[in-house]
């Protein structure tokens, strides 16, 4: 499966771990998701919708208890079968690069356009490398592990996404993966 087929489904993803920090840590930048359908274009092009929960966040609903916003953007996402960045030799994976533009943001969202590179993708789950993000110091990659998730956002934690989580550990290795998507805290 390539990552436009997993990403143009109709279906919620959720961001279960990576192996990288961001700047401002855990509590800025968790429950990360893709909730809503695609609009899907003809040519291998989709508008997708990102949200995560700032604990930080000053945006607050004007009901009692003052409940946070959670910051959220729309991204034109391209896919295509090569990395289109300077430097770099195009290969043959089916439709497994992406190049995003912001569309909007809003409620304080501050997490980059995806830069992304399918590594492993499956009905389930997709292991992806963030292109936009430098290695590591020991020069190993930065990557995401993306989950499908249920109607009502239940994490599809099974022998079926072992095949993901192997590749993640093995192949974008950190010793110490960020949870992303803590169910407590999310639904």
């Amino acid at each position: 499966m390539s990552g436009w087929d997993f990403f143009r489904s109709e279906k919620k993803y959720v961001l279960l771990q990576r192996s990288y920090n961001i700047t401002g840590g855990l509590n800025d930048s968790i429950c990360l998701k893709a909730p809503f359908r695609p609009i899907v274009y003809q040519n291998n092009t989709l508008e997708k919708t990102f949200t995560y929960r700032n604990m930080s966040s000053t945006y607050k609903l004007d009901l009692p208890g003052g409940a946070a916003i959670w910051p959220s953007a729309r991204f034109l996402m391209e896919f295509s079968a090569k990395d289109s960045t300077p430097a770099k030799v195009a290969r043959v994976d089916p439709l497994n690069y992406v190049n995003s533009t912001f569309i909007y943001a809003a409620h304080g969202y501050n997490i980059p356009a995806p830069t992304w590179k399918f590594r492993y993708c499956d009905e389930t789950c997709a292991v992806i490398e963030v292109l936009s993000k430098h290695k590591n110091m020991t020069g190993d990659s930065t990557c995401e592990l993306w989950v499908r998730v249920g109607l009502k956002e239940t994490l599809y934690l099974s022998a079926q996404t072992e095949a993901c989580k192997s590749y993640f550990q093995t192949s974008c290795y950190t010793s110490y993966p960020t949870q992303v998507y803590i169910p407590s805290l999310c639904n």
